[in-house]
């Protein structure tokens, strides 16, 4: 799976001072920002974090996680997960 740049460019501008809050109160308005297609904007809108990892940067997939509200120890879960069940298909 090829990685989304502009989904990344998303995922790196968060990592500023106001990214929380830009995601938490502004998430409709800060995905608009960014031309990204219809399916990662809804998997974005729904925290659909197994949809997205493919095509995100591991490191930044991290930080999104924590910018989504979850700690280190769920955030590792998430990922965990995510990649226990990467053997075939991934989209």
């Amino acid at each position: 799976m090829q990685s989304d740049y502009w989904l990344n460019k998303l995922m790196f501008d968060l990592q500023g001072p106001d990214g929380k809050n830009l995601w938490s109160e502004h998430r409709e308005t800060t995905i608009d920002k960014y031309p990204v297609s219809l399916e990662i904007r809804q998997a974005l809108l729904s925290d659909d974090f197994e949809y997205l990892y493919p095509r995100t940067n591991p490191y930044l997939m991290r930080f999104f996680l924590l910018i989504c509200g979850y700690d280190d120890e769920k955030s590792i879960e998430i990922l965990s997960s995510i990649n226990k069940g990467e053997g075939g298909s991934n989209g």
